[in-house]
């Protein structure tokens, strides 16, 4: 039950940062800087970004206590694709143009949360190999 609910939480986080990072790609590639969204920079990185990396902290909150391998796959591909997403950003200039002090901050929380949710991924696979490994212990060999 808890395996699912929380497969279910990073699959829709998965689904809100594919949308974010089409939405801000859509954005960079106009002269109008709109993406297909009506939001602004601020408001889809909140909505958008933010309530992924809740959702995927608390997937991963719901199945520590599960082996569930699918978990630690979603929370690697989730901050995979936050961190990508910054690097990319920074590889094309983008932050170049604005302020430099806020665009830093903005890029360094943003690839932390990524990190976490990686850090949280690796956590994940150690409880569940350590899991794995003491119910080894426990069933007797004939």
């Amino acid at each position: 039950m808890a395996k699912g609910i929380a497969t279910g939480l990073l699959i829709a986080s998965l689904v809100l940062l594919l949308i974010y990072g089409a939405d801000a790609a859509a954005a960079t590639s106009n002269s109008a800087k709109k993406g297909f969204l009506p939001l602004d920079e601020a408001t889809r990185g909140t909505a958008l970004g933010g309530s992924a990396v809740i959702m995927s902290i608390a997937g991963f909150v719901i199945s520590r206590k599960e082996y569930a391998r699918v978990i630690s796959a979603l929370l690697f591909v989730n901050g995979g694709l936050i961190v990508a997403g910054m690097l990319a950003l920074i590889s094309q200039g983008v932050l170049a143009s604005e302020q430099s002090s806020n665009a830093v901050r903005t890029v360094g929380s943003t690839i932390a949360m990524g990190a976490v949710l990686l850090g949280l991924g690796a956590w994940k696979v150690s409880i569940d190999r350590k899991g794995v490994i003491e119910k080894s212990k426990e069933t007797p060999q004939k």
